[in-house]
């Protein structure tokens, strides 16, 4: 199968530009603050830390983003600073709130994206992978991190654990659902840095299961499980002892949308314009939308 690189590259954060989607009921006599973020070049994890914010979805760094965030008190009506020349943040009060904002509590994001050299093809779905952000070097570290806890699997993991065994996760999700794919149909790979995608050539793409589990002690594999042994036993591992290893851990599992339609696509000039729903990467979707002869 042909492997071609990821030809997009983003240049400075306003190639990039997300806005996110949500609905917070607003409370006269709500005990937290509801503020909408607007930063450039900084990413959402260590201006939380900074300013101790709740907020619902990571956004990338080296983009500009629009979000909402939740404070435990009142900081005033409006804030900007800048903490270089090339990254700044403002905070802007909208209302109060009886509930403080949690990871997840979001519809989607709008995207408004410089495609500035890529060739693209008309495409308004993509399989709903997950991006490098995620995965890149940090699945390595999940897997490794797992080894060690199939010895001393009982003990209570710090955030950053969390993170490696998560992306490890969405690996194994990639890949189970990357071979169920080839099986079944053509496509081509894409690459970016370490990590490669395959990219089906499908008409029915609603022919798909609609949901590809992710591992987890409390949900079903459905289709998905001859396809986690295969790719576990590859890793070193056995699907029935990794499940167990995930129920002392406390890692119950979920279900992913195999495939996300694009909403409300639009292109102007270099620019694209769509709505992807939480979750979903808008740089898959461009992996996607990328011609093979790019």
């Amino acid at each position: 199968m042909e492997l071609i690189e990821f030809k997009w590259k983003r240049e400075v954060p306003e190639d990039f530009i997300v806005k996110e989607t949500a609905e917070y009921p607003f409370s006269d006599s709500g005990n937290y603050y509801l503020y909408l973020l607007i930063k450039r070049n900084l990413s959402t994890r260590d201006l939380a830390e900074k300013l101790q914010f709740s907020y619902a979805g990571m956004k990338d760094k080296l983009a500009l983003t629009f979000q909402y965030v939740s404070f435990d008190k009142f900081i005033g009506n409006y804030k900007k600073e800048k903490i270089d020349s090339k990254s700044w943040y403002i905070l802007k009060f909208v209302g109060r709130i009886k509930k403080k904002i949690k990871i997840g509590q979001l519809k989607g994001n709008r995207f408004f994206i410089n495609l500035r050299d890529l060739k693209t093809e008309e495409r308004n779905w993509f399989i709903n992978y997950y991006d490098i952000q995620r995965i890149n070097n940090n699945w390595k570290k999940g897997r490794n991190l797992i080894k060690k806890l199939f010895k001393s699997p009982k003990r209570k993991l710090k955030w950053r654990e969390n993170f490696f065994i998560d992306s490890y996760l969405s690996y194994l999700w990639n890949k189970s659902l990357e071979l169920y794919l080839k099986e079944r149909v053509s496509g081509h790979f894409i690459k970016e840095k370490n990590e490669t995608f395959f990219i089906p050539e499908l008409e029915d793409f609603q022919a798909l299961p609609k949901f590809w589990t992710i591992l987890g002690y409390k949900k079903k594999l459905l289709e998905s499980e001859i396809y986690y042994e295969k790719i576990l036993k590859e890793e070193g591992f056995e699907l029935k002892e990794f499940l167990e290893l995930l129920r002392k851990l406390r890692i119950k599992g979920d279900y992913r949308m195999t495939y996300v339609l694009v909403r409300d696509f639009k292109k102007v000039g270099n620019y694209v314009f769509f709505y992807l729903p939480k979750g979903s990467y808008a740089t898959m979707y461009l992996k996607h939308l990328q011609m093979e002869t790019s």
